[in-house]
């Protein structure tokens, strides 16, 4: 999979028997697909086939090696759906709300919320927020965009993100904890102050026997 794409259509094989399906870097590409006579008819494929698989989350039917990506890929967001109150999450689409920006994954979307430099376009509606401040204090600045456009604003955001990184080096890649929604730092490769620097806490949880 190309990782600039995030919009993904786990019906449609990019060829005849191939295991890789079709996506896309740009919606509007993703939206022509979905109307394209290709896609059409892999629909009505699916639909006959009485080996097809119903997702029970988006409730599409998927072919068996359709429903087999569309699970590694969304696998991990069904896990916690049901312990967040978020109606705008589903399958494919890793995007906190429709004022946030389209992840290629729910790890990705989940490490840019967590990001103390960062935040969303939910928030900065709902508090009417017209300056954004840099994540440190130190390093403060105000940057007026009320009159910005969404991509001008997602771009601020981004160049907020390197100047943080730039301060505190790299943003820990570790996974988040299902149960607990903590990041687990098994192998203890970052320190606790590290890890508060982003403002990540460590996973507590302990295994069962």
């Amino acid at each position: 999979m190309n990782k600039t794409h995030k919009y993904f259509c786990d019906l449609c094989p990019k060829k005849k028997n191939s295991d890789i399906f079709c996506s896309f870097d740009k919606a509007r590409d993703y939206d022509n697909h979905l109307e394209s006579s290709k896609h059409l008819n892999y629909c009505k494929l699916i639909e006959k086939d009485s080996e097809s698989i119903l997702c029970k989350i988006c409730k599409k039917k998927f072919s068996k090696k359709g429903y087999e990506i569309h699970k590694e890929r969304n696998e991990r967001l069904w896990n916690v759906l049901q312990l967040i109150n978020n109606d705008y999450l589903t399958c494919n689409r890793f995007q906190w709300s429709k004022y946030d920006r389209h992840f290629n994954s729910f790890q990705a979307m989940i490490d840019h919320r967590s990001n103390p430099a960062v935040k969303s376009m939910a928030e900065l509606k709902k508090y009417k927020i017209s300056t954004l401040h840099h994540a440190t204090n130190k390093h403060s600045y105000l940057k007026k965009f009320d009159d910005k456009t969404m991509d001008e604003k997602l771009n601020m955001i981004e160049e907020e993100e390197e100047l943080y990184e730039d301060k505190w080096g790299e943003r820990p890649q570790l996974l988040m904890c299902v149960l607990c929604e903590k990041y687990e730092n098994e192998e203890k490769k970052y320190t606790i102050k590290h890890l508060n620097k982003w403002n990540m806490e460590e996973c507590d949880c302990k295994e069962e026997d």
